[in-house]
């Protein structure tokens, strides 16, 4: 057998050896996203549990955010604060699963159900009204913008020009 054969058979098994890297790479690449999926899904359920809890297991705050959806301007110095509170904390979750279906990790089923809920959640006028005064300096751009176009502006009455 001559060098320039061994030459080619050695070639030849390279190539393969490539090719079966790339083929296990791929692999291992799309287990890993699905991964990612999954845990971005048990991550961001795991929040949306943990905050309704608060309502299910303090029945007061549930009783403090129905009363501040739809009479804001009842509530005292101390429930507002708490209100405040409590709506940072739903649209920080609300944020970070908005980032997670931007980037790719939520997928369209997962995103379809966390919209409902901050759709429901953020269309209360007195969680509107905080929502105008206090997003643009405490939420990412991209998320306020969002919400902007996406959630408040459909929801508010339009007033015909007359």
């Amino acid at each position: 057998m001559s060098w320039e054969a061994v030459g080619a058979i050695s070639e030849l098994i390279a190539a393969i050896g490539v090719i079966a890297s790339l083929t296990y790479l791929a692999t291992q690449i799309r287990a890993s996203s699905r991964a990612s999926k999954v845990e971005a899904r048990l991550t961001t359920s795991g929040f949306m549990t943990r905050f309704n809890d608060n309502f299910i297991h303090h029945p007061e705050i549930y009783e403090l955010w129905n009363r501040a959806r739809t009479e804001p301007d009842q509530l005292s110095a101390d429930e507002y604060a708490r209100f405040s509170n409590l709506n940072m904390n739903a649209c920080w979750l609300f944020s970070a699963a908005h980032y997670q279906q931007r980037i790719g990790t939520l997928d369209a089923g997962d995103w379809f159900e966390l919209e409902a809920i901050m759709k429901f959640y953020l269309n209360g006028e007195g969680v509107t009204r905080w929502w105008k005064k206090f997003s643009a300096e405490r939420f990412d751009p991209a998320f306020v913008a969002y919400v902007n176009e996406q959630i408040i502006a459909p929801a508010e009455p339009h007033r015909d020009n007359i």
